[in-house]
């Protein structure tokens, strides 16, 4: 099998994900180069990502619409990558566009990464918040993003109170964290992404091994912490749904505690999925 990301691919077959490229932090006590502040920075996502979904959710549940701007790139990616780009699907991949981008006028992320560093040749990725001040990219890593919008973004929050990341159970929620990240929210792109048989059986596996484990949490409780949302319920709630059910003879709606959240996040993976392959896959044909 082809792999996707060829430079994320070892010679076994298994995916082993890029690091994130910028992890500035943003703070409100001074002791960083980019201070809190209202209307400063802009987040840049696609609904297609789960990664980028989460910081979505987060800005959302905490109240910053108003504090922090957001631009949504078109959810089909192709050999550009991911573009500003009215996403309604009637402009096709390739063609001129107008840029929807109300920032920078840019009309590819990748324009955004180049900014920030002439050199950078990975993989460009969402979520990315942007310094409108500097006029680069801050932080492209959703697991900063989220816990900066949730506590040195707070003074600027309609939802003070709301905090994802509790105290009180900080070490039990750091674990559960890691756990999905490595066996859920990463597992499903190991499965996916494997290209030989072996790598994927594993991953999979894995996979199904965790979300039995979840099932069984969330048969006794809404939230993975009772009755509270915290991080890790968002982080749950957004891995990809086609990956998963392609992953095993096994189903979604074979795991109910779990399915309800998956629904709403299907239609733009479905969508991004069918067409981004589609657009490469003519990419290829005119390059042969």
């Amino acid at each position: 099998m082809k792999a996707q990301f060829p430079t994320e691919q070892t010679e076994s077959g298994e995916f082993h994900r890029q690091e994130d490229a910028f992890r500035e932090w943003i703070t409100n006590d001074g002791s960083s180069t980019y201070p809190a502040a209202a209307h400063r920075y802009h987040l840049y996502v696609s609904l297609a990502c789960p990664w980028a979904s989460r910081t979505i959710i987060f800005r959302k549940l905490k109240g910053l619409e108003d504090a922090i701007g957001m631009t949504i790139v078109d959810p089909i990616r192709d050999e550009c990558g991911w573009a500003f780009r009215d996403p309604s699907g009637k402009i096709a991949p390739g063609g001129p566009f107008e840029s929807t981008d109300p920032v920078n006028r840019f009309q590819f992320l990748s324009e955004a990464y180049k900014a920030t560093d002439p050199d950078f040749d990975e993989r460009v990725t969402v979520p990315v918040l942007w310094d409108k001040k500097t006029n680069r990219i801050v932080n492209n890593c959703e697991d900063d993003i989220c816990r900066m919008f949730n506590d040195v973004f707070n003074d600027f929050a309609r939802n003070k109170d709301l905090n994802l990341f509790p105290k009180d159970i900080e070490a039990e929620h750091a674990k559960l964290a890691n756990f999905l990240h490595d066996n859920v929210n990463n597992g499903v792109y190991r499965a996916g992404f494997a290209t030989r048989q072996r790598p994927y059986e594993i991953a999979c596996r894995r996979v199904f091994e965790a979300l039995d484990e979840l099932e069984e949490r969330l048969s006794k409780s809404r939230y993975l912490f009772r009755d509270r949302i915290v991080e890790a319920d968002c982080r749950l709630r957004l891995l990809r749904p086609f990956q998963m059910q392609s992953a095993s003879d096994r189903r979604l709606p074979q795991f109910p505690g779990l399915f309800d959240g998956f629904v709403s996040a299907a239609w733009h993976c479905r969508h991004r999925q069918f067409r981004s392959h589609q657009a490469s896959l003519l990419h290829d044909a005119h390059a042969n």
